[in-house]
């Protein structure tokens, strides 16, 4: 039997020896969890954080460079396309990208080789990133300067974000309860080889790929939206993918380099661990899954909709 059969053996016993209680409670936990933070996010300090920090320190005001195509070229937009990436990463748009770091090293334990396994889907997950971002790219190079700043409109950018965002939440809600085992009554009534195809870790990289690619397509952080003016400027829908494919290499340069840093020096230990607590790293990650999608749901889906978000400011505790 093969090392994959073996993980996934385990894994139906871990569920039978986590009760439905408690996975449900822990579920709940995690939603909880997630609508806190989304409530008590302070939008303010993280999208400042990146516009005067990563952005002001290192390419200047991007609302001001956002409209010099013609006086700075191409070559700059590649720079422009890094630093907006960067500053996006602990954005409310982005930052459910670390929910995905569980997920991806449950992935790279159930197999004999952790640590090959581990390269491989985060080399899988940041390519299609890149895909997903370069055929958004396509598209905002086609537009041109006119129909961007329609595109970039607020009413338009937050409309944008509350739809991407909240279906993206929804998803991620329905794969953490699908791992946690809620829908495993469900799942026999599909042939084993598609089981077992959504159950492979590179099926995952490649699932949670494209969802964090598709984040760009809602992101309304405002250096994102001059960013996007800028690679617009140029009239070329190349030019656009290739800006925009370097702009996802950006958004999700901490987590790829935090996700190495800490699986393949201790990939052993994780599966020595997780072999001694089966089950505890699917749980953990099927949590994280839950918590990003109640963020989601909560910030984009549900306070923009009926102002109930926003916690810390209305108690004054943001200055």
């Amino acid at each position: 039997m093969s090392s994959y059969n073996q993980a996934l053996e385990q894994d139906e016993r871990a569920k039978l020896l986590s009760p439905s209680r408690n996975r449900l409670v822990l579920a709940l936990c995690a939603f909880v969890v997630g609508v806190l933070i989304a409530g008590f996010w302070n939008y303010h300090w993280v999208d400042g954080f990146g516009r005067e920090i990563v952005a002001g320190q290192t390419i200047g005001d991007t609302q001001r460079l956002s409209d010099s195509y013609s006086e700075r070229g191409a070559g700059f937009g590649f720079i422009f396309a890094i630093i907006a990436g960067l500053a996006a990463t602990f954005t409310a748009c982005n930052c459910v990208v670390f929910a995905m770091l569980p997920g991806l090293a449950c992935a790279t334990e159930k197999a004999g080789s952790p640590r090959r396994l581990a390269i491989e889907a985060i080399g899988v997950f940041s390519l299609f990133v890149l895909l997903v971002c370069f055929g958004y790219g396509l598209y905002v190079g086609s537009l041109g300067p006119e129909r961007v700043d329609a595109l970039n409109a607020r009413d338009s950018r937050i409309l944008q974000a509350q739809v991407t965002f909240t279906l993206l939440g929804i998803v991620l809600l329905v794969w953490g309860l699908i791992s946690f085992g809620f829908a495993d009554g469900m799942l026999r009534r599909l042939s084993p080889g598609v089981v077992r195809f959504g159950a492979s870790p590179l099926t995952k990289a490649v699932f949670m790929g494209i969802l964090v690619g598709l984040f760009a397509i809602g992101r309304p952080f405002p250096v994102f939206r001059d960013f996007l003016a800028y690679a617009a400027a140029s009239e070329s829908p190349l030019y656009g993918g290739a800006v925009m494919a370097l702009q996802g290499i950006g958004q999700i340069l901490l987590m790829v380099l935090l996700f190495l840093a800490l699986i393949v020096p201790f990939s052993k230990r994780l599966t020595n661990w997780s072999a001694r607590h089966p089950g505890r790293l699917e749980q953990f990650s099927s949590a994280a899954l839950v918590a990003g999608g109640a963020y989601f749901v909560f910030y984009w889906g549900v306070a923009f909709a009926y102002d109930v978000g926003r916690w810390g400011f209305k108690l004054d505790w943001y200055s």
